[in-house]
């Protein structure tokens, strides 16, 4: 797999001075809407003309999952441009690229608490609970 998602993370923080996901969005032009999906999904990446909006589930507004999620599709925004026919007609790079993205979330989250409190979390539940890092994320040694 890739590992273009390290390399995103340290430029967005040389550019931008954050890991935060919606500051981060912000600061790309991208922006981020909350909707009314119902359960699923969660969010959504979507191109409209040369704008790029993502759209979180209404449900996550007071969620902490909201930046993860967030960091998720804006990996997408960021990285899968140019990739929307691909993405949505191929099964087997889908999941490639969604692991990609949830990879490179994780790994943000792991930075944004770096950023919050000033030194790793002790455990990976301690981004689950503050970020909402998915489980199968578990890509951390920590």
């Amino acid at each position: 797999m890739s590992e273009n998602w390290n390399n995103l993370i340290q430029q967005l923080y040389t550019d931008y001075h954050t890991y935060d996901p919606f500051s981060l969005a912000e600061n790309k032009g991208i922006d981020v809407l909350f909707v009314p999906f119902g359960e699923t999904p969660k969010g959504e990446t979507v191109r409209f003309k040369e704008e790029t909006l993502v759209l979180l589930n209404e449900n996550l507004i007071d969620a902490n999952e909201r930046y993860f999620v967030l960091a998720h599709e804006l990996y997408h925004a960021l990285e899968h441009e140019n990739l929307s026919a691909y993405y949505t007609t191929q099964r087997n790079g889908k999941g490639t690229l969604e692991r990609e993205a949830s990879i490179f979330a994780g790994n943000l989250m792991l930075e944004l608490y770096k950023e919050d409190y000033g030194y790793p979390p002790e455990t990976f539940q301690h981004l689950q609970n503050l970020y909402g890092v998915a489980e199968e994320v578990g890509i951390f040694s920590l």
